[in-house]
């Protein structure tokens, strides 16, 4: 597991490193001084510990480089402000700890990051199951495995993650039958949040590239949403 750890003051990296040290014995561990240096830097993590508040390129900025160059690494923004957490999710941010981060969160958050880059994760919806019949077959489906449904002319149709369900019926309905993992984007859409990969305040961008519509009157609902479903998996 290769770890990075970027913020401008040396005893905040130091202190990450050696926590890191610690609960992942034989890890590797690279230090940052800035987002300049990251991005210049080897390359190839796995999780990111970033601080979002360094002189020339801020934590955001760097992030977003990261990400248009590719990197996958699950990312966790370190702050000293709270409001700040809101634009984290804007380029994917895995989680967040806000200074001063305690030792039982940073565990868990760790903890969580490790397991996202080793197995799939279990959510709260990864038991339940829904029965829905198209073309006279039925067919069990785990809501879980659901990115997210869209109505057209009258026509559900649910993406999963092995392709899609049509079936004649209600969005409303469907809804009903999910919980706080899902979120309605739009009249039309009801996406599923654990496979949000991005969002824009017209749009969002599921984990296969499909994009959905976001009402503008939902963005602000939205990140809420997506923040809580964040706090709950760390």
């Amino acid at each position: 597991m290769r770890f990075a750890v970027c913020d401008d003051e040396a005893e905040l990296r130091r202190d990450i490193s050696d926590r890191i040290a610690a609960l992942c014995p034989g890890a590797s561990v690279m230090e940052f001084s800035s987002g300049g240096e990251l991005l210049a830097g080897a390359g190839g993590f796995d999780i990111i510990f970033l601080d979002i508040g360094m002189d020339g390129l801020d934590g955001m900025q760097t992030a977003k480089k990261l990400r248009q160059d590719g990197c996958r690494a699950a990312i966790i923004f370190v702050t000293a402000f709270e409001d700040r957490v809101f634009d984290a999710f804007d380029v994917g941010a895995f989680n967040f700890l806000v200074k001063p981060v305690s030792a039982q969160k940073f565990a868990e958050v760790l903890k969580k990051a490790i397991n996202s880059r080793t197995e799939p994760v279990a959510t709260a919806t990864s038991d339940r199951f829904i029965a829905v019949k198209s073309g006279g077959v039925s067919t069990k489906l785990a809501l879980s495995e659901i990115m997210y449904a869209e109505v057209f002319d009258r026509i559900l149709i649910l993406h999963t993650v092995s392709g899609k369900v049509e079936y004649r019926g209600r969005l409303n309905e469907f809804e009903k039958c999910t919980d706080e993992t899902f979120f309605r984007t739009h009249r039309s859409y009801l996406i599923n949040l654990r496979y949000l990969e991005k969002y824009t305040s017209s749009e969002v961008t599921m984990e296969n590239g499909d994009r959905v519509l976001l009402a503008k009157q939902r963005y602000s609902e939205l990140v809420r949403a997506y923040l809580r479903y964040i706090k709950s998996e760390g």
